[in-house]
């Protein structure tokens, strides 16, 4: 092929490529527009629905093998269930409090996408619920009352089934 028509076609190819670029860009959940943000704490539940709360420990010297794996379920249950209503949030839980910046590279490293991620400065949320480990998670009822308690890694099916019987 001559130089000719491979500089049309590079040209081409290169143009496809920063297209197809832009739409990713244009498309990629960004951290400062709320859609996946961290956020501060924030009373919990939201009163009226059916929230899994789980309280990880999210920063690299802390984050343990079972955090970063119940994250992983809880994208799931949350895939599963967010249509018939349920919420399903994360609660930072390292030992010392994680910068914004920290937190805002979790959910991409985590591979979280729309679930939030809360800062709990002072661990105010975790004393209100007893959380005494990482992961914990709980499972409130759309009148704020605990319904179920997970302390430690918890199966998609096991969780799966206390949501299906408070829906």
């Amino acid at each position: 092929m001559s130089t000719v028509l491979r500089r049309p076609l590079m040209a081409a190819a290169l143009a496809v490529l920063a297209c197809a670029l832009a739409i990713v860009v244009a498309f990629w959940p960004s951290p400062h527009t709320g859609q996946n943000a961290t956020t501060p704490a924030a009373p919990l539940p939201v009163t009226g629905a059916l929230t899994l709360v789980s309280f990880l420990a999210t920063q690299p010297d802390a984050a343990a093998t079972p955090s970063r794996s119940q994250a992983v379920e809880l994208v799931s249950l949350s895939s599963q269930y967010a249509a018939k209503g349920l919420s399903v949030e994360i609660v930072d839980d390292t030992a010392a409090s994680a910068t914004q910046s920290a937190l805002e590279n979790t959910v991409y490293d985590w591979q979280l996408g729309r679930l939030p991620l809360l800062a709990d400065p002072g661990h105010a949320i975790a004393h209100r619920y007893g959380i005494a480990t990482a992961p914990t998670t709980l499972l409130i009822g759309r009148t704020g009352a605990v319904v179920a308690r997970w302390n430690g890694y918890v199966l998609t099916a096991v969780a799966a089934q206390a949501i299906a019987s408070a829906l």
